[in-house]
């Protein structure tokens, strides 16, 4: 239900404080803006109660401040199924939640007592699904996909972090006048970004150095190198999203003492 009242208080008051604002002009301003949002959600709520009744059930796409997903349509297929029409809505960050969106929120406690409170969340999994295998070639971002390591021989997730950077240094020593981190000084680091296919074969390696240093930066060939055949020598896990195998960008970063 998209209320043009409400899309036209897109900017809170609550941002517009300025030198020039009383704390008097200030306070007036803010009962001003709670009366506008607490007659928008009643409004609402009294629409979305109506509609309840008549049998009609709206699932809402939020956008602005919440998580975004790439399978809104294949969501929107599955809804029909059960005469769930779908809508969107922005959220704000400067509005309490209770006071925004309120007749999405109606339906969303509508559609849970009705159909169960996980029901949404599993359709939304059922709609990831769906859109991964319908669209085989898309190079996810890293953080897109499942928490699973990406480096071979680790058990979990968080070994990704760790085990990588100490095989790495394994096999590679500092140069002997290397200058290295004082106790106070920011951490110097480089990094490789590339993209790893789901056959577990990599392209685009990037690579970056910043040191806090400068000295060292005679030496930035040699680690830049290092760290490029140890990217390309890795026998990487492909990136899986929804427990199907996925392009994905990746990072290694790797800092130094």
């Amino acid at each position: 239900m998209k209320n043009k009242r409400f899309e036209s208080k897109s900017e809170s008051f609550f941002q517009k404080r300025s030198d020039t604002v009383t704390d008097k002009e200030l306070a007036e301003i803010i009962r001003e803006e709670r009366k506008f949002w607490d007659s928008a959600c009643t409004a609402e709520t009294i629409k979305a109660e109506s509609d309840i009744k008549k049998n009609k059930l709206v699932y809402f796409h939020y956008f602005g401040m919440v998580d975004h997903y790439r399978s809104n349509l294949e969501m929107n297929e599955l809804l029909k199924k059960y005469n769930i029409e779908v809508d969107s809505a922005l959220t704000y960050c400067t509005v309490p939640s209770e006071l925004q969106n309120c007749y999405g929120q109606i339906m969303d406690n509508e559609i849970k007592r009705r159909f169960g409170e996980k029901f949404t969340d599993s359709l939304r999994q059922v709609a990831e699904i769906h859109y991964v295998r319908k669209n085989p070639d898309i190079i996810y971002p890293f953080e897109e996909c499942d928490t699973i390591s990406r480096y071979p021989g680790d058990k979990n997730y968080s070994d990704f972090f760790k085990n990588s950077k100490k095989d790495f240094w394994n096999n590679v020593e500092y140069p002997s006048d290397f200058e290295f981190r004082k106790n106070k000084d920011l951490y110097s680091h480089m990094s490789a970004n590339f993209i790893l296919y789901k056959t577990g074969k990599i392209s685009d390696i990037k690579t970056d150095i910043s040191f806090q240093n400068k000295k060292n930066y005679k030496y930035s060939s040699y680690f830049l190198n290092q760290l490029k055949e140890f990217v390309q020598n890795t026998k990487w896990v492909p990136a899986k999203k929804m427990g199907t195998p996925v392009n994905s960008e990746m990072e290694m970063t790797v800092h130094f003492k």
